[in-house]
């Protein structure tokens, strides 16, 4: 009965060692969740910025090709009223059917 007792302890401490354990494993892994929530929450931002800066350089650089494709349709137009000036076309003939 002696060695009874005796095991039910020894398994008693044990009981009490794997909980101390655990409870330390588990206080661990929430300190670590702990850490990588903010980690996460610094990763946002930091895409928020990347995104607005990425939006803000597109943009600019499409109304760079707006204001140069604009330029040289100006230019073009400016060539082809240039010519039609100096080079005028006789009015059409007319025909007199009736």
């Amino acid at each position: 009965m002696a060695l009874n007792v005796v095991a039910l302890l020894r398994k008693l401490d044990r009981l009490m060692q794997l909980e101390e354990n655990h409870g330390e494993a588990i206080r661990k892994l929430g300190s670590e969740a702990r850490a990588l929530e903010v980690r996460v929450a610094r990763l946002e931002a930091r895409e928020e910025v990347l995104v607005a800066r990425a939006e803000g350089a597109s943009a600019a650089a499409a109304g760079t090709v707006v204001a140069t494709s604009m330029s040289d349709l100006a230019r073009r137009i400016g060539v082809l009223e240039e010519r039609s000036r100096s080079h005028r076309l006789p009015p059409p003939e007319t025909r007199d059917d009736a």
